[in-house]
């Protein structure tokens, strides 16, 4: 069922609504408040690659390429291991390489405290949400995260 808050088009044969990229070390985060926030909270589908939302045993290069096509946006969760993970760098660069060309939103959180002289500039263009100010206001999360608008 697509809801309500995307807007009608070819959005809609897309199977996850954000693909969430981040690092290891945020994990208790991501499936902690960030996942039951949105997806039980909520009803988002979130594409998370560690949970098994992709074939098993595909290699993860590959995993990432056929997972980002299929999701309406992409969630960055920027953290100090991040920014220093070659991987999670990678992974965000083709993620927004692609919602870029498509125009999608691409939402960018600071778990952290990080300065933005420790933020890649291209990421710190983008950043949407500080997870220390306000990810516990809902409203401000669910307004930039999931709003009808590019």
């Amino acid at each position: 069922m697509a809801n309500p808050l995307f807007r009608k088009s070819k959005e809609e044969a897309l199977e996850y609504d954000a693909y969430v990229a981040y690092c290891d070390g945020d994990y208790k985060w991501v499936y902690g408040p960030l996942r039951l926030f949105l997806e039980e909270r909520r009803n988002y589908k979130l594409l998370l690659l560690d949970r098994g939302d992709v074939l098993a045993g595909e290699h993860r290069l590959f995993a990432l390429n056929n997972s980002i096509p299929k999701c309406k946006k992409i969630i960055l969760v920027i953290s100090k291991e991040f920014v220093n993970n070659y991987w999670a760098y990678y992974e965000a660069t083709v993620g927004i390489e692609h919602f870029l060309g498509l125009q999608a939103r691409i939402i960018v959180i600071n778990l952290e405290n990080i300065t933005k002289t420790e933020i890649p500039q291209c990421f710190l263009q983008m950043m949407s949400l500080d997870a220390n100010d306000h990810i516990r206001k809902t409203d401000t999360l669910m307004k930039i995260t999931f709003s009808g608008n590019v």
